[in-house]
């Protein structure tokens, strides 16, 4: 077992090293899928920010779990025991990922990049796998290590706080992402589990993106055509 020096140091290490990748994603304009359908960003530099994710994420999530005394439960899919409240905000959380999709992304008539033909379902497929590692690493091993050694509010708190500020180099982020922190651990918390979090998470986020890849007819014509 890991003592709480090893444990939190490795936490705030993969933490700090992905917060790093983060940071550059959107020094380079490349942070988000609205910058690579604009122009203005690197399809490869936010596919190495995903894929980075996966892995500096996952492994921390693995070697935390392991070395540690968290209870394996937290991870146990347990879809029949969701209830009405779970199904109301996924249902919620894709009405508006669809609803926030408002305005079709051109890229700019002076953009030297173009876009991959592999992009639609190569994205999805890693933003899908991304989403997974983020929740299990911040909802899953950070979350419940830290309500075991301090309490929960000191550890919903803490949450929130590294959570917003990844979210601090999008002004329309910021305040939004502690809200939408505030569901994914109070719910967490409420199931013992990672996974009605990251199920809420990837339904908000795959429908304002796969949208945002349909509305977006000079994009499908380049990657399809």
């Amino acid at each position: 077992m890991l003592s709480y020096i090893t444990s939190y140091g490795l936490i705030l290490l993969y933490y700090f090293f992905f917060f790093k990748t983060v940071k550059l994603g959107f020094e380079k304009n490349s942070g988000q899928l609205k910058d690579i359908l604009s122009g203005k960003g690197e399809p490869g530099i936010l596919f190495a920010r995903l894929i980075s994710g996966i892995f500096l994420l996952g492994i921390g999530t693995a070697t935390i779990s392991i070395k540690t005394n968290i209870d394996a439960e937290i991870f146990a899919f347990t879809w029949n025991d969701y209830k009405s409240s779970v199904w109301i905000i996924i249902a919620t959380a894709i009405i508006v990922g669809i609803l926030s999709t408002f305005k079709k992304i051109y890229p700019s008539n002076n953009s030297s990049h173009s876009l991959p033909f592999y992009l639609p379902l190569s994205f999805v497929f890693v933003r899908t796998l991304f989403l997974i590692a983020y929740e299990s690493f911040f909802r899953g091993v950070m979350l419940f290590v830290m309500i075991e050694d301090f309490g929960l509010v000191a550890a919903v708190i803490v949450n929130l706080i590294l959570y917003a500020m990844l979210h601090w180099f999008n002004k329309k982020d910021r305040y939004a992402s502690v809200l939408m922190g505030i569901i994914l651990c109070s719910i967490s918390i409420y199931y013992y589990s990672v996974w009605p979090a990251i199920i809420i998470h990837l339904s908000l986020v795959l429908s304002h993106e796969i949208t945002l890849l349909i509305n977006n007819k000079s994009l499908i014509k380049k990657s399809w055509l």
